[in-house]
């Protein structure tokens, strides 16, 4: 008796055990945030004149911050899709929701759009991706090395992330915009122009210097790579003229956050701009 009273007890706290776990589980993905909105992306591929040029196969897809996988967005390769070398290991051959075709017989403007979801049709939850560009004129699976390739970081999340990276070899005029749904994409660009951090990475503390032309309303929010909120930094209504902040690395609680990638979201008359930091710890 004694026994069986022993094991009932040690069975009914293994229940009560996976509940808790269960719900815990439940609860933490819950907390989640998965902001629905578009992200469109245009570049413009250069020929590199190695092997079949101009003629290419092209690949378009996202992956998220670890490298995982995501979905594609366009496949230009038709039965050549195997030298598309870096797209292969990405995806296994994954080109479904992807715009497809045939080999390209030139070099053209690409855009493609995102709609936050995964190839099963899941929402993505908040947090920073990729959007990688591959291409290539030669037999890249077989004895020929792998074409060029390049990739842009952006943050999903609640706030618009707009990116125009500079010209590189092969890739040129590349444009990004995260377009959260309720979000105008119009851009104040005088007052983003003015905006500057330094020391950006930094291990103790970075300065924001931020001129405005006119009497406007400023945010300033921290967020972790996974969208969550670190810090409010400011929210005031300021004059024109130059303004300077900082943020020391810590949460709002005064407990200080780890090293790592973090999203600076300024926000001026309710129009957004996107800026990353590097927190590294000495």
């Amino acid at each position: 008796m004694k026994l069986h009273n022993i094991l009932l007890t040690s069975l009914v706290f293994i229940c009560l055990v996976s509940v808790h776990t269960a719900f815990s589980q439940k609860s933490s993905k819950q907390s989640y945030s998965s902001t629905e909105g578009a992200l469109t992306f245009t570049i413009k591929t250069i020929s590199y004149g190695a092997g079949y040029s101009p003629k290419h196969v092209l690949s378009i897809w996202i992956k998220d911050s670890i490298g995982n996988f995501v979905v594609s967005r366009k496949v230009m390769a038709a039965t050549r899709k195997k030298h598309l070398v870096k797209w292969v290991a990405s995806s296994n051959n994954n080109a479904s929701t992807a715009i497809t075709g045939a080999t390209l017989p030139n070099h053209q403007t690409h855009t493609i759009t995102w709609d936050g979801k995964n190839a099963n049709g899941q929402m993505m939850e908040d947090g920073l991706y990729q959007v990688w560009v591959e291409y290539t004129s030669q037999n890249s699976a077989n004895s020929s090395p792998a074409g060029p390739s390049m990739s842009v970081l952006f943050h999903k999340g609640p706030v618009a992330d707009h990116q125009a990276p500079q010209n590189q070899a092969y890739f040129e005029n590349i444009v990004l915009d995260w377009i959260p749904t309720g979000v105008g994409v119009e851009e104040n660009t005088e007052t983003m122009e003015n905006i500057s951090l330094f020391p950006n990475p930094f291990s103790i503390e970075t300065f924001v210097k931020l001129t405005l032309i006119k009497r406007s309303q400023v945010q300033a929010i921290v967020y972790d790579s996974s969208g969550k909120t670190v810090s409010n930094l400011i929210s005031e209504s300021c004059g024109a003229g130059t303004y300077s902040f900082s943020w020391d690395g810590t949460y709002d609680d005064g407990k200080s956050a780890a090293s790592g990638l973090y999203i600076l979201s300024i926000i001026i008359n309710g129009k957004p701009s996107i800026h990353k930091l590097l927190l590294e710890r000495k």
